[in-house]
């Protein structure tokens, strides 16, 4: 009777838990490098939309642009019966890095994207455009 009582018990709890959004931090103000290599990388602009500002970045002549990544917006994660992780929402994740040509979105990344980039010698992370 006692075990029967426990499922009992553990099943009505994880049938009134269900799903659970918990609200991210902010992600900590950093900087980044960014090569862009292109035959024309002049013509592209790096604009960052963040959770206060929105910042532009307009690469030198070799297409170095060095970011200020501000507070980005956050998101939350979602949790099954509130323990197993289903989707991470971090400011990581957000795709909030757009990268215009001609005032085009052409390329949208998020920091966790950047970071995967190669990067060369200078500490750049290299960005490979047509």
């Amino acid at each position: 009777m006692p075990r029967l009582l426990t499922i009992l018990l553990l099943a009505a709890g994880f049938g009134l838990s269900g799903c659970v959004l918990s609200l991210r931090k902010f992600n900590t103000p950093s900087q980044a490098n960014l090569r862009i290599q292109s035959s024309a990388a002049t013509d592209y602009v790096v604009r960052i939309v963040g959770a206060d500002k929105t910042m532009t970045f307009v690469p030198d002549s070799n297409g170095c642009a060095n970011l200020d990544i501000p507070r980005l917006p956050r998101g939350c994660d979602l949790h099954l019966f509130g323990l197993i992780k289903i989707r991470d929402g971090g400011p990581e994740n957000v795709a909030a890095i757009h990268l215009l040509r001609n005032d085009q979105v052409v390329r949208k990344m998020s920091l966790r994207k950047l970071r995967k980039l190669p990067v060369d010698t200078d500490g750049y992370f290299v960005l490979v455009l047509p």
